[in-house]
């Protein structure tokens, strides 16, 4: 599969009173053609700041750093001048966001704000616009009748529709989904996922997908990144990190999942709080939380390996070379 984004050393810092804390710390990731990959994590992993950086839309007191890359089809979205990157969102790569009422304008009409998104984008009139726009939300299945209504005359899921819609209007090459269904209710996220998919099969859809829910990510993804204190711990292929999955955070994760089937188990949580990006530990950022930490774990950071084909994992269980 050929690589549609290709991310390498990517970093973000905030200066904060303390120091500079670095949400998003040397992370390297690819996205393939018509390949949907789930990032995953606790509250804080750095998730969010990882998108924000991709689409460039950090601000002051963040900053992304000078020796991040990030190559969109080849083209390195970080040395493009300011204003040709604002033309780029929306047209080459769009972001779904986590709330669709916050982003989308109360006083306008739904298909009037998907047909602004399509004429930012394209030399093509308001009246052609307008029309497509409507053809755009009834694909992602808004009623005809319904295209005209304003954000706060629909339901959490035709809003959320809406805004799936503003995304692929104008065909981007990637859509990054930030929580997607967060503060949809389970049926309607049902609804949601099924559209994505849908979306993916018909148009070919690339996208990352964001989200703290595991199960729902190995479902849906061909992918899996797990985000730690802001790194990669662990990628792979998503069923097979659901079911086997290798660096003990993301055992912890998958052990922290509510069962409904199968024999009954003391539910587990991960031990100790996220770490303060303020204070990280010596060594492995997980170590003080990790029940298969050793006496390296505290002086040894590991790096992200391939373990197998497919498969890298960040930490000194299968990196032997790297221990003292």
């Amino acid at each position: 599969m050929s690589a549609l984004l290709e991310v390498s050393g990517l970093s973000t810092v905030y200066h904060t009173p303390e120091g500079p804390v670095r949400a998003v710390d040397g992370v390297d990731l690819a996205v393939g053609q018509g390949e949907i990959l789930g990032v995953v994590g606790e509250s804080g992993s750095g998730k969010t700041t990882l998108v924000m950086s991709l689409m460039r839309l950090i601000t002051p007191p963040g900053q992304i750093l000078e020796a991040s890359e990030v190559l969109l089809d080849g083209e390195d979205l970080f040395r493009l001048p300011r204003s040709e990157m604002v033309s780029r969102r929306g047209r080459d790569l769009a972001l779904i966001p986590q709330s669709a009422m916050h982003a989308l304008n109360p006083v306008i009409s739904v298909d009037r704000q998907v047909a602004e998104a399509i004429t930012a984008h394209g030399a093509v009139d308001s009246r052609a616009a307008l029309r497509t726009a409507r053809e755009r939300l009834q694909e992602v299945g808004i009623p005809p009748e319904r295209c005209h209504a304003y954000p706060h005359e629909l339901s959490g899921g035709m809003r959320q529709r809406c805004v799936i819609a503003m995304a692929v209007a104008s065909e981007p090459k990637l859509v990054i989904a930030d929580e997607p269904v967060s503060e949809l209710d389970v049926i309607v996220q049902a609804r949601i996922l099924r559209l994505i998919s849908e979306l993916k099969k018909s148009r070919g859809l690339s996208m990352i997908l964001v989200s703290h829910d595991l199960p729902m990510v190995a479902r849906i993804c061909d992918r899996i990144a797990v985000m730690y204190a802001g790194r990669i711990v662990e990628v792979g292929e998503a069923r097979t990190v659901f079911k086997n999955p290798q660096h003990p955070y993301t055992r912890a994760l998958v052990q922290a999942i509510p069962r409904i089937h199968g024999l009954r188990r003391t539910l587990r949580s991960i031990p100790g709080d996220p770490p303060d990006l303020n204070r990280l530990p010596p060594g492995c950022n997980f170590e003080p939380r990790c029940p298969a930490a050793f006496a390296d774990c505290q002086g040894v950071d590991p790096s992200l390996e391939e373990v197998r084909s497919g498969r890298k994992v960040a930490c000194l269980l299968y990196h032997k070379d790297e221990r003292k």
